[in-house]
């Protein structure tokens, strides 16, 4: 360890100005998560301020100290204040997602001096570091720089950071803003890399790494069992509800007192159980570690692995603790926890040369945490090394448990909305305390009275079982998706599901099956000069064995051998398999034949012979380098070498487009567009292979880029593979088209062949003209043009995309346009629709959003093909349609779709692997059938939710109109009236509400409401409430034309019993019943209620045994209620008859007004309309489309006529 005096400042200021800039700065923008806008501020705890803050906590009976726990950020600004980050002790850090979302995290500024061991020793590292110390060789041994996340590195002793979301940022004094800590990769060269390992690190230097990146673990936190109670009980919920207790039982109330303690107990056991199963699940699932092997002989803890070691990779395989790139040797490896795929994937060494390494580009050489080694090969016994790159939470399987751990905020309309409404009722609740402070003040009540009723009436109008009551409607859609065979990680997510108007599909393995099989191969002819493609042959077996394409055909994959059967990708086996050849790895290379350092050998199954030099030697085919498939590329090769030659020849194959601008223009087929669009058309997916001949050395080769190798290629034909629908695929689009929800395709296939799938399946309806934006490069740069196609004939000229929009309504999307009465909210059908609709490849979709940032939505709305897109794009075109007021849903196979299901407001994964953990929805059965179930369960429990919120407000009103009633007269309901509502009636209830299943017809073509706020639920609950508010009204009424009736006067706390309290509690245990079935709405999200047998059952008990109350109580019920009964059973029937009207004008309001004439037929006022319209991007946007839209020329008139034949072209 060094001296004090060796220890450089943490801030070395150049001049008095410098250090006045340096100390105002008190705000930064972080840059380390792209999904959100994130800003920190620094702040410097006060001392006489922190002492004021706990003072007045004190006094105040800790009622801060709740609240601060509620909000935490409020104790920070009361007892810290703005400072530079210099000064600074703590940091705020505010996350804004969508501009929408904000998140506040607080956090301690640390210091850390990376050769001080006493934090490794006290984690048990003794035995690693607690030894003597080893010479050090050279003063390079303790060069320990710290490496940054923009590419830089801080050469410091000691420094400031502080951790967010498991990262550490780091302060760096010479610019003055904080920096994420990245591996040693970030800014490194790959022959850097491999100088890196050219010698074991020294124990110092280890220690000195291990302080600077922690220990290398994906630590869990799981809370004990008193921790989660302490934070489930303190929750305004639970407060709320020991508020609520407190009154009660100073009212004195028992026996809901009693009910509501064991509910709560129950729910708080429940969640604290099962959240401690989570957190005891999640760590068994990423927590691990063993013991590894370091290069020099050493055995550690893998806990103890740092950025910079280098790993001896056994041969028969292990499970890797970290992300590593691969230096010597070649690695066979199940990536199936971050692709979903469980195909093995082969590595092979990262080379040697002077270029920056990037982890997409490398991704052939980089071995990632969490997945498993299945067997390893080396070369002249040299063991397989990998450096160590990035440890614990930097690693890949680190940043998917962040995913996990801190999941992108839920924004749902509904949920902001039930806050909302919660202060609404707030607000009534503080005008009925008036009112009760009012009144009783009035009949001159002692002051203890008067608060007690008074607080009362706030209990009673914010219901405590609402938030149990909606969580039961979620459950039982999970439940019935259980059944399905749809796991659902997130019950909160069941209801977003419901209001999906846009879901977009992966293609291949989603809409299409996984395998694909051999259809034929076309050659580039060599007998014609321009050459051509010549006629397809079916079976490749048939091609000589000495024809280049196929010989590119057998040795241009990544397949190997496992327990002698052949693995990898399954393109790459049906194409080799087609071929008839063998695939052989001898245990010892044949050094002197290839020079390879992978040995594997390709060669026919036949005898087949070459002349070299007039010897005859056997065909063999020896791989040198392969170069994996990457996406952004769209294409993989490999270097060969033909026993007997002393050339290497390389192998090129991918997308027919990307090759095409590869190769030599002299070896392109002069018909490949022609031949390629017909295969692409039918469905097929075409891949295009291509060669060239290399005079270079192997260790020539070692030298040289993947571009360097990758160009002057010779085109040799053309791959056809058959890629089939699956069975359910053409159904489920139609279903989920015919209830007007937008349907995308986005995939990483051929734009032909995808445009082709949407076609076959629907997505792109038979006659809609389809309008394709590509991209050309022309001397000013990238330019977009749109061509438009009909029946896959051109029409119109190709017309340069200006991304100008008209200004001009088409109509389209207007309120009240269309002509039929059933429209999609917000997407409302017209008497004419832009019927055209854009497909595009990645690339015109990258510049699309480069150069034409704000047409971006304009093309999407009538977005369906989407090709060629990388996992990026996938994540920015969902973004895109949430920016545009869609709820989006997002259906993949597991494999590259992880950010956009991530990024979705419902992802639906059809991987039951780990990346799974990716979406909140997971299908058993792989195929879109799940997208339907997961919609129709999602509507019932939208709608389940909204049944059970507007009946509980209602039920919560309706008691605080009883009691105000009642408190007029000097009375109240008895403790056990209260507790037959709230328990026998409401509890009961809402327990059964959501047991009505899921709509088994068609599919709506209105999607549920989301806005409790929006005019139709306030003009439902309001409707509501008048019908119960004069019935109650009128029961009063009658029961005063009685010649017995006498008013009540107030004869003392506990004196209820009168004959106002008759009337009022008979019928409001009636409008309990009935709020419960007119709120329980069926068709077209769910069924009848009639079909939920234990809500009928459980209403038509309660309603006998409230008829039983009203009519004839027996004498023991009629005094354990405190019933008044009147002299007259005339007063009952009169109960009974206006609970039958309230029925009855309850259900035709609710039913005919608000459900038929409000919600299908849409009759609202305009102006709601219109400010619907104009709040939802996407709406508006459909009042700018016309069926004109990027169509120019004479053909024109001819696309709007009925014969469109296309003679226009």
């Amino acid at each position: 360890m060094g001296s004090c005096d060796d220890i450089q400042p943490l801030i070395q200021y150049g001049s008095i100005e410098r250090t006045d800039l340096l100390l105002g700065i008190n705000k930064q923008n972080l840059n380390i998560d792209p999904d959100f806008e994130q800003v920190v501020y620094g702040y410097r705890k006060s001392r006489w301020r922190t002492y004021i803050t706990y003072f007045l906590s004190i006094i105040t009976c800790g009622v801060p100290f709740l609240v601060f726990h509620w909000v935490p950020r409020l104790l920070l600004y009361a007892s810290s204040i703005r400072s530079s980050f210099q000064e600074a002790d703590q940091v705020l850090v505010i996350e804004t997602y969508q501009k929408k979302c904000k998140s506040h995290y607080i956090h301690k500024i640390l210091l850390k001096n990376i050769a001080d061991p006493s934090g490794l020793l006290n984690e048990g590292f003794e035995d690693e570091f607690g030894s003597e110390k080893v010479p050090i060789d050279s003063a390079d041994d303790l060069y320990t720089p710290i490496h940054l996340d923009d590419g830089t590195t801080l050469n410091v002793q000691q420094f400031q950071y502080f951790r967010h979301k498991k990262q550490c940022i780091i302060w760096d004094p010479a610019r003055a803003k904080w920096i994420r800590l990245a591996g040693v990769e970030r800014g490194a060269t790959c022959s850097q890399l491999h100088s890196l390992a050219t010698r074991p690190p020294c124990t110092e230097r280890r220690l000195r790494m291990l302080n600077i990146y922690g220990l290398n673990e994906i630590k869990v936190p799981v809370q004990t069992i008193l921790t989660l109670i302490l934070l489930e009980v303190f929750n305004p919920f639970y407060v709320f509800q020991l508020f609520t207790i407190g009154v009660w039982l100073a009212e004195p109330y028992y026996y809901y007192c009693i009910a509501v303690v064991l509910m709560s107990t129950f729910g708080v056991a429940t969640s604290v159980i099962q959240t401690k199963k989570n957190q005891q699940s999640l760590r068994a699932t990423v927590e691990a570690h063993d013991t590894v092997e370091l290069w020099g002989g050493r055995r550690v803890d893998s806990k103890a692995l740092c950025p910079g070691d280098v790993l001896v990779l056994p041969a028969h395989g292990c499970l890797l603790h970290c992300d590593a790139a691969l230096l010597t040797g070649s690695a066979i490896l199940n990536e199936s926890m971050l692709t979903g795929e469980s195909v093995p994937v082969t590595k092979t060494a990262l080379q040697r040369i002077d270029k920056e390494f990037n982890l997409k580009e490398h991704n052939s050489s980089v071995l990632f945490c969490g997945t498993k080694v299945i067997q390893t090969r080396y070369y002249n016994n040299e063991p397989v090394k990998a450096l160590v790159l990035r440890t614990g939470y930097n690693t890949s399987k680190g940043q998917l448990v962040r995913s996990i751990l801190y999941p992108v905020p839920a924004d749902f309309k509904f949920d902001r909305d039930s806050y909302k409404f919660i202060f609404i009722l707030a607000c009534i609740a503080v005008l009925g305390l008036a009112y009760t402070v009012a009144l009783k003040a009035a009949r001159s009540l002692t002051a203890r009275d008067i608060v007690i009723k008074a607080l009362d009436i706030i209990t009673i109008v914010v219901p405590p079982a609402l938030p149990a009551a909606m969580t039961v409607g979620r459950l039982y859609a999970v439940s019935r998706l259980r059944r399905a065979r749809i796991t659902c990680l997130n019950t909160r997510a069941v209801n977003v599901s419901g209001s999906l108007d846009c879901i977009c599909f992966d293609k291949t393995g989603t809409l299409t099956e996984d395998g694909l099989d051999m259809w034929g191969v076309v050659a580039v002819s060599s007998a014609t000069s321009p050459p051509l493609l010549g006629r397809a042959q079916r079976d490749p077996r048939q091609l000589n064995d000495l024809h280049e394409l196929k010989m590119g055909m057998a040795a241009c994959h990544s397949l190997t051998l496992l327990h002698g059967e052949l693995a990898g990708d399954p393109l790459d086996l049906k194409m080799f398999e087609s071929t008839g050849w063998l695939l052989e790895e001898p245990d010892v290379p044949e050094l002197s034949n290839y020079e390879i350092l992978t040995p594997t050998i390709v060669k026919p199954k036949g005898a087949a012979n070459i002349n070299v030099d007039d010897i005859h030697m056997p065909l063999e085919i020896g791989i040198v380098q392969q170069y994996q498939f990457v996406s952004s590329l769209q294409r993989s090769s490999v270097v060969v070498r033909m026993l007997g030659e002393d050339v290497l020849r390389v192998y090129c194959k991918g997308a027919p487009e990307t090759l095409r601008g590869l190769c030599r223009p002299e070896t392109v087929p002069n018909n490949l567009n022609e031949v390629l669009s017909s295969y692409a058309e039918k469905g097929y997916r075409v891949i295009a292979m291509s060669t060239r001949i290399m005079e270079k050395t192997y260790k020539q080769l070692q030298k040289m880029d993947r571009e360097e190798v990758e160009c002057d290629l010779e085109f040799l034909g053309l791959v056809i593979m058959e890629n089939r629908l699956k069975a359910a695929t053409t159904g489920i689009i139609r279903e989920l088209k015919e209830a007007n929800i937008h349907i995308v395709m986005i995939t990483g296939d051929n734009i032909h062949t995808a445009v082709s799938v949407a076609k076959e399946c629907g997505i792109l309806a038979s006659g809609e003209r389809v309008v394709h934006l590509t991209l050309h490069q022309q001397h000013g740069g990238p330019v977009l043009y749109c061509q438009s196609t009909l029946h896959g004939v051109p029409i119109g000229k190709l017309v340069p995309f200006t991304g100008s929009s008209k200004t001009e309504d088409s109509g389209v999307g207007s309120w009240g346009a269309g002509a039929s009465g059933e429209r999609g909210r917000g997407d409302v059908e017209a008497p004419r629709e832009a019927g055209y609709k854009f497909v595009m490849s990645g690339d015109a979709w990258r510049a699309l959003r480069e150069h034409h940032p704000s047409s971006v939505g304009r093309v999407i709305e009538r977005g369906a093909v989407f090709a060629r897109m990388s996992p990026e794009q996938k994540q920015q075109l969902v973004t895109d349609y949430q920016a545009l007021g869609y709820y989006v849903g997002m259906c993949g196979d597991g494999a590259n779709d992880c950010g956009a299901l991530r990024a979705a407001h419902t992802g639906i994964s059809l991987s039951e692997l780990e990346s799974s953990v990716a979406a909140p929805f997971t299908s058993s059965h792989p195929d879109i059938v799940c997208v339907s179930r997961v919609l129709r369960e999602g509507r019932a429990a939208l709608t389940t939710s909204f049944g059970v919120f507007k009946f509980m407000i209602a039920y919560s009103l309706t008691e605080f109109l009883s009691v105000g009633f009642l408190y007029y007269f000097d009375s109240n309901l008895t403790d056990f009236q209260f507790l037959f509502i709230d328990v026998a009636l409401i509890v009961n209830f809402a327990f059964f509400f959501g047991m009505t299943e899921a709509h088994t017809g068609k599919l709506s073509k209105i999607p549920p409401l989301t806005s409790l706020l929006g005019i139709v639920p306030l003009v439902s609950l309001i409707g509501q409430m008048f019908l119960i508010t004069v019935a109650q009204y009128l029961s009063y009424l009658a029961i005063t034309y009685f010649p017995w009736y006498v008013r009540h006067t107030f004869e003392g706390e506990e004196a209820n019993k009168c004959w106002e309290n008759y009337a009022i509690y008979t019928i409001s245990m009636f409008q309990y019943i009935i709020l419960a079935i007119v709120f329980s709405h069926g068709a077209p999200y769910r069924r009848s209620v009639v079909t939920n047998k234990q809500l009928m059952i459980s209403i038509l008990v309660m309603l006998a045994i409230c008829i039983y109350i009203t009519v004839s109580p027996a004498q023991w019920l009629a005094d354990f209620l405190e019933l008044q009964m009147p002299k007259d059973t005339l007063m009952a029937y009169i109960v009974l008859a206006l609970a039958c009207l309230n029925f009855v004008f309850a259900l035709f309001f609710e039913r005919v007004i608000v459900q038929y004439l409000m919600e299908v037929k849409q009759m609202v006022p305009n102006f709601i309309k219109e400010r619907h319209v104009m709040k939802t991007p996407h709406l508006m946007l459909k009042r700018q489309l016309t069926v004109m839209d990027y169509l120019e020329g004479d053909s024109s008139v001819e696309f709007l006529g009925e014969d469109n034949s296309g003679e226009g072209r």
